[in-house]
C-alpha cells in the first residue's frame, strides 16, 4: 500500500481520498486522535497491536515532539518510533514499504 499524494490536508491512497487523521497498517482506518488532545500512549494502542517494525508518526504541518515516555514505551516493546511532519512521514512510509518493511503510520492531516 503506497501513499500516492499528500496535499491540502488530504491523503490519496489507491483510489480513495482521506481527509481525517488516519492509521495505515495493512489497511487504512481512522485514527482516533484530535490534535487538540494531549497525545498519550493510549493513542498508539491499536498501532502497537499490529506489531510493526517501526511506527511513523506524521505530526501535521508543524513538528510536534511527543512526550519522551511515549517514545520510550513504544521502543521498549522492540518497535522503532520516528516522528516528523506529515509530508515527510508519507515519503518515509513509502520508502519503508518499498523495502518490504512492516511499517505502520499514524498521520495527522
Amino acid at each position: 500500500m503506497f501513499i500516492k499524494n499528500y496535499e491540502d490536508h488530504s491523503l490519496y491512497i489507491a483510489d480513495k481520498i482521506y481527509s481525517g487523521n488516519i492509521l495505515i497498517t495493512n489497511v487504512v482506518e481512522k485514527w482516533n486522535y484530535n490534535d487538540k488532545d494531549s497525545l498519550d500512549l493510549s493513542h498508539f494502542k491499536g498501532v502497537v497491536s499490529y506489531e510493526p517494525e517501526i511506527i511513523i508518526y506524521g505530526t501535521g504541518m508543524n513538528l510536534n515532539i511527543p512526550e519522551s515516555n511515549i517514545i520510550y514505551d513504544i521502543q521498549k516493546q522492540g518497535i522503532g518510533f520516528e516522528f516528523m511532519i506529515t509530508e515527510s512521514a508519507c515519503k518515509t512510509f513509502n520508502l519503508l514499504v518499498s523495502e518490504n518493511r512492516k511499517v505502520a503510520a499514524v498521520l495527522v492531516l
